[in-house]
């Protein structure tokens, strides 16, 4: 390949990139809200994971749910995105007990926390975005309710989300609080086999 055609490529790419850029920018102002508030939900969409934003004025928080379509027959599938975006975010009730290991921000470790299995949040505003790699396509709404229950993996994120909101910064106890357990049992058993 030539110094042309690679120049070709990058103009191609540099194309596509203000192509998406401004259709997304149309996409954030068609719902009327300031663009420094969809922060969490294009960090969401573009680095993966869960987010939030806090201004002087408002919150905004990102959750990201997954689910895997799989034809066995083809063997082929994808994983679908949905995000769901709150503007100022309140958990409205909370349900079960979960321990579980976490890592954030700057941290080096993971930290054991406590997480809800369920959460029910209220927002003044739900934004939902599906992702669909299969067709290629981020379909994007506003959801009529102002609540929504979420469980499992979008509950613990959601929790955690809300906790930075509110306290900053996440705690809880540092890996290095656990201990190694040699299991003797299991090597027992292969030597019986």
């Amino acid at each position: 390949m030539d110094e042309g055609e690679n120049k070709n490529m990058d103009a191609e790419e540099i194309r596509a990139i203000f192509k998406f850029s401004a259709l997304e920018k149309n996409m954030i102002s068609s719902f009327g809200i300031q663009a420094d508030l969809f922060l969490p939900f294009l960090l969401s969409l573009k680095s993966g994971g869960s987010w939030s934003y806090a201004s002087e004025e408002t919150k905004s928080m990102a959750v990201k749910d997954v689910i895997t379509y799989y034809d066995e027959e083809s063997k082929t599938g994808y994983t679908q995105e949905k995000i769901y975006f709150f503007i100022d975010p309140e958990i409205v009730a909370e349900e079960g007990v979960i321990r579980r290991l976490e890592k954030c921000g700057t941290k080096e470790e993971r930290e054991l926390v406590e997480r809800p299995y369920v959460i029910t949040l209220q927002a003044k505003r739900i934004i939902f975005a599906e992702v669909n790699p299969e067709l290629r396509k981020i379909t994007v709404r506003e959801l009529a309710k102002k609540s929504i229950k979420l469980k499992g993996t979008p509950a613990y994120s959601a929790s955690h989300e809300i906790e930075h909101l509110e306290k900053g910064e996440i705690k809880g106890v540092p890996l290095w609080n656990f201990e190694y357990v040699k299991d003797t049992v299991k090597n027992e058993q292969k030597k019986v086999q």
